[in-house]
C-alpha cells in the first residue's frame, strides 16, 4: 500500500506515521503538511506546502497512491464556526475530493473526536466532514472518534491543553493498558489508534464511525 498522511507533526499524525512506518504492507508514505515531520526513513518522503490549500502545482506528486490517513486537527477555543470549520471542514473535504479524482480506487480515514456526537460546535463541524466523506465513492473510508490518547514514546502533543492533561494524568500511564481493558470507551494510545486507521484503509473494520471502544478492537 501506498499511503498519504497529513498531520505528521501532531499526536496523532505521529503516532500513524510510526505505524505505517512500521507496517509491512506500507510499501512507501508521503507526508504532507506545512511543518517536517522529523522523522526520516526509507519508506518516507515529505512534501511541504506553505499553504495547504494550494496544491495545484503538485498535483502530479499525488497520483498512485492507494490511501491517506487525515490527521489535521485544531483547537476549537477561541473561534467561531467559519473559522473552525476553514480548516476542520473546508481543508479536510478539499484534499479528498481532490485524491480521489486524481486516484480513483481510493481509501480514506479522517480522525474526528471523541464526543463528536453531542451538540456543541465544534461536533457539529465534525460530524458534517463525516457525513461527507461517507458520501464519497472510497474504497474503504472511516472516521476514528479517539477518547484520551496516551502518546507513544517521544511522541507530543501540539496543543497546549492537551498537553497540561498528559501532565496531569502521567501517574497514571502504568495502568493505562488496564485503563484501556476496563474503560476501553475513554482511553487509547497513539499505537493502537494508529494501527486502527491504517485497518480502516486496509478494509478490515467493520464500520464508519470507530468509538474510542472500537478503536481498541480494530487497533488491538
Amino acid at each position: 500500500m501506498k499511503l498519504i498522511l497529513f498531520g505528521t507533526s501532531g499526536m496523532v499524525g505521529a503516532g500513524a506515521l510510526r505505524e505505517a512506518l512500521n507496517a509491512s504492507d506500507v510499501e512507501s508514505v508521503l507526508s504532507i503538511g506545512r511543518r517536517p515531520c522529523g522523522v526520516t526513513h526509507p519508506k518516507l518522503r515529505e512534501l511541504l506546502l506553505p499553504d495547504l490549500f494550494d496544491f495545484a502545482a503538485v498535483e502530479d506528486q499525488l497520483v498512485g497512491y492507494d490511501a491517506c490517513i487525515w490527521a489535521v486537527g485544531i483547537s476549537s477555543a477561541g473561534l467561531d464556526e467559519p473559522a473552525y470549520a476553514r480548516v476542520t471542514e473546508e481543508l479536510t473535504l478539499v484534499w479528498a475530493r481532490a485524491l480521489l479524482r486524481l486516484n480513483p480506487e481510493f481509501s480514506f480515514c479522517y480522525c474526528s473526536g471523541g464526543g463528536a456526537g453531542g451538540p456543541g460546535m465544534w461536533a457539529r463541524v465534525r460530524r458534517r466532514v463525516e457525513e461527507s466523506l461517507r458520501g464519497m465513492p472510497f474504497r474503504h473510508a472511516g472516521s476514528v472518534r479517539p477518547g484520551f490518547i496516551r502518546p507513544g514514546p517521544g511522541i507530543r502533543s501540539r496543543t497546549w491543553q492537551y498537553q497540561v492533561g498528559i501532565v496531569l494524568l502521567k501517574p497514571l500511564f502504568l495502568f493505562v493498558p488496564l485503563l484501556v481493558r476496563v474503560f476501553p470507551f475513554l482511553f487509547t494510545t497513539s499505537e493502537v489508534l494508529g494501527r486502527a486507521m491504517l485497518r480502516v484503509v486496509e478494509g478490515k473494520a467493520d464500520r464508519f464511525l470507530l468509538e474510542s471502544a472500537d478503536i481498541n478492537r480494530v487497533g488491538a
